[in-house]
């Protein structure tokens, strides 16, 4: 129960900060808000201010930026609709950015807290493979697949490369220091989880200062970024299956295993979560802020509007196959728990 109480303030945090950098955009650039929502379903408390009311809403499963005339035919000046190309695509931008934005504080802030990765071995997961073949705890990862890794991350990069070309059940060759400064190489077969493979090693961490945590918060989010779009890759020509995608019931899960390892576990977790709501809704599909940027790059660029009638059915459409896609995750992930 508490699992879900935390997965619930997280998903409500993350929409509501991704719908108030919708809301403030759209005031500073003079469109009209009916509406700023926290929360969904019946209202339980509601305010109006000038021309906005604001409300919380019953159900914490999401929120709402309702500008005048986005979704619906509207005279009014002030409206979405009636704005220029230019300020609804900084409008819309906002939202992801602000997810960006968010998870680079809270990325600074775990890394100030907790340290940074280093190529040393802090220690294992259980039945790691590594630990299996020989490798110990002290010892630097110094090569793998004959390719250096300089960082901790490259090891997640050098394995999905590989496994992409081999057969999973081939071994990989793993080259090793010690402390003592020998050096030795091993034949490992990785663990699979998610079709993703793992040496089930974890980092030494090295303590860092505050400025330093700052550029590594932008850093750690550029590289969140530049793995969502290689999974999306994978995904895509087929080198990762679906299952390998998570849903809400997964989600809720895997913040249940985070939370045993701490308060920072859970804040990176938040940080990657929001990382991901930023990339998944720059994607220009129909229903995500992604195809509204689209629209709105197109109107600038030609001069010409994208007429209001198809992309409100193709939006519709989009949000169908979206739903769709969501209810088949979530299935899988139940039937998986079991």
């Amino acid at each position: 129960m508490g699992t879900i109480i935390i997965a619930l303030i997280m998903f409500l945090a993350l929409v509501t900060i991704h719908e108030f950098g919708h809301f403030i955009v759209a005031k500073l650039s003079g469109i009209k808000v009916n509406e700023f929502a926290v929360g969904m379903g019946p209202s339980i408390k509601s305010s109006q201010k000038g021309e906005t009311k604001y409300s919380l809403r019953a159900l914490p499963i999401g929120g709402y930026c309702a500008m005048e005339g986005e979704d619906e035919e509207s005279n009014d000046p002030r409206s979405y609709d009636n704005a220029p190309a230019g300020k609804r695509f900084l409008t819309i931008l906002a939202g992801p950015m602000m997810n960006l934005i968010l998870a680079i504080i809270i990325f600074t802030i775990v890394v100030f807290n907790t340290g940074t990765s280093t190529t040393y071995v802090g220690g294992f997961a259980k039945d790691s493979s590594a630990k299996k073949a020989g490798i110990n705890i002290g010892d630097q990862i110094v090569k793998i697949d004959d390719k250096n890794v300089n960082e901790f991350t490259d090891i997640s990069k050098i394995l999905s490369d590989y496994y992409s070309k081999n057969d999973s059940k081939e071994p990989i060759e793993v080259v090793a220091k010690s402390s003592d400064g020998n050096i030795k190489s091993y034949e490992i077969k990785p663990i699979f989880k998610n079709d993703i493979p793992l040496l089930g090693i974890t980092s030494k961490m090295r303590n860092v200062g505050f400025f330093e945590s700052i550029g590594l918060g932008f850093k750690e989010t550029w590289r969140n970024i530049k793995m969502i779009f290689s999974i999306l890759g994978m995904l895509f020509t087929g080198k990762l299956s679906f299952g390998a995608l998570s849903g809400p019931v997964g989600v809720v899960k895997e913040i249940g295993n985070q939370a045993q390892n701490g308060a920072m576990s859970v804040l990176y977790f938040l940080s990657y979560i929001s990382v991901n709501l930023a990339v998944f809704n720059l994607i220009p599909f129909p229903a995500l802020d992604g195809s509204k940027l689209f629209t709105n790059i197109y109107e600038m660029i030609t001069k010409k509007r994208v007429n209001k009638k198809i992309e409100e059915k193709v939006t519709v459409v989009g949000f169908v196959i979206l739903i769709s896609l969501i209810l088949i995750i979530t299935i899988k992930d139940i039937f998986t728990l079991f």
